[in-house]
């Protein structure tokens, strides 16, 4: 498996001096902070674009804005707003050349059902395809995160979906969002989901709130999550998504290693 520890403008120089050789960089900040105004997203844009450009040794995932973003509307207002955005995410993985894009699933509560999930898959797809067309050309995989949704129903159907067209996109399960967001335990969703998950968030919680605690913090089973995690996605990226310093996040990532034996 590969390993990767998050990272933002503040932490990243020293998880890239404290981080192995092999251990790649998520680049994140794009969900919260660099969305609040032009002036933010360029300034990490061109902050990250400069930190990998420096660092071609070290291999990095970028982790797209999130909020307020559905694939699918009816407005043509905000389906144009969504569109910029992505395409200034494009555009920025351009750039830096990630080896995954990773975006939240963001399906909306009402299609978050086998039986419904098909119709907003289609619509999500239709406005994804000329983007994940352009990322492959890059060389850029998109994984796409599960958040609220209650389980792999509408992940599972995406990338079926995606696959039949013969676009490159990918699940990215986040444990910890699984953990408290959804009755379907972790390891229910590596089992659905399995090899079609490349990419993993990892973190802990009590189950309260999405607390993004290290490993073994909060009261995810890793003891018997990672086993499964092994071996259904054994090609998968391990990402440490820790809201924490730099020393906390490799002992998270440490931690997760000698776990994995």
């Amino acid at each position: 498996m590969d390993f990767s520890v998050c990272a933002y403008p503040e932490t990243a120089l020293d998880l890239l001096n404290n981080t192995a050789a092999d251990v790649a960089l998520e680049l994140q900040s794009f969900g919260l902070k660099g969305v609040k105004s032009l002036e933010a997203w360029n300034e990490r844009a061109a902050f990250y674009t400069e930190f990998a450009s420096s660092h071609r040794d070290r291999r990095f995932h970028l982790h797209g804005p999130f909020l307020d973003l559905p694939w699918w509307s009816y407005d043509h207002m905000i389906a144009e707003v969504v569109e910029r955005r992505v395409v200034d995410t494009v555009e920025l993985c351009e750039a830096i050349l990630p080896e995954h894009l990773i975006m939240h699933l963001s399906c909306p509560s009402y299609f978050c059902r086998a039986d419904r999930a098909q119709r907003w898959v289609e619509e999500a797809l239709k406005f994804w395809k000329p983007h994940l067309e352009r990322l492959g050309e890059m060389g850029v995989l998109a994984v796409f995160e599960n958040t609220y949704e209650p389980d792999a129903a509408a992940a599972l159907a995406f990338s079926k979906a995606a696959e039949a067209e013969g676009l490159a996109a990918s699940i990215c399960l986040d444990v910890g969002h699984a953990h408290t967001f959804s009755p379907t335990p972790p390891g229910q969703w590596v089992g659905d989901l399995g090899s079609r998950i490349s990419h993993y968030h990892i973190h802990d919680n009590d189950q309260s709130d999405d607390q993004h605690h290290a490993p073994g913090k909060g009261t995810i089973n890793f003891a018997t999550l990672l086993p499964e995690i092994a071996g259904r996605s054994p090609d998968a990226t391990l990402s440490m998504e820790i809201e924490a310093g730099a020393e906390e996040i490799v002992q998270g990532l440490n931690f997760i290693i000698a776990a994995l034996g």
